[in-house]
């Protein structure tokens, strides 16, 4: 299991650490950190979801709404492709990779795309820094 600072405001939310499945990245952070403490930083803004059974025209009953802000800290060999206008993941894969003798533990992130952005990259510290009630726009798919 992956140790994510604050992760116990999602687990409240959702009754446990989501899997993210068909959430949606509205926004992707690079930072250097040389403007900081010299360790670049990753944050993704995600919205994710819970489903409640369906709804009577066949659709599913999205609940839960929430926009929640990620932070990946010492990030290394970020490699992320096809942002766009929708950035629907599978789910958020976080695995331990266990340190080195020479640098501090490092957590292998993957980001499974089902549209849009796709990717992987290594961390060796996550932080949920939001968690906030969203209401999607009336574009959105998930909107009712």
């Amino acid at each position: 299991m992956v140790s994510v600072l604050h992760s116990d405001a999602l687990e409240s939310r959702f009754g446990s650490w989501p899997s993210f499945p068909d959430a949606e990245v509205f926004g992707v952070r690079l930072d250097s950190g040389q403007r900081s403490d010299g360790r670049a930083r990753l944050e993704l803004d995600v919205h994710l979801f819970a489903v409640d059974g369906e709804l009577p025209d066949g659709g599913l009953n999205f609940v839960l709404h929430t926009l929640a802000t990620l932070e990946f800290a010492g990030i290394e060999d970020v490699d992320l492709d096809g942002f766009g206008p929708q950035n629907v993941l599978d789910e958020l894969v976080l695995r331990n990779l266990g340190a080195d003798g020479h640098t501090a533990a490092k957590i292998q992130v993957e980001l499974p795309s089902n549209n849009g952005l796709g990717g992987a990259f290594r961390c060796q510290e996550i932080a949920v820094l939001i968690v906030e009630p969203y209401i999607p726009g009336t574009h959105s798919v998930y909107s009712r």
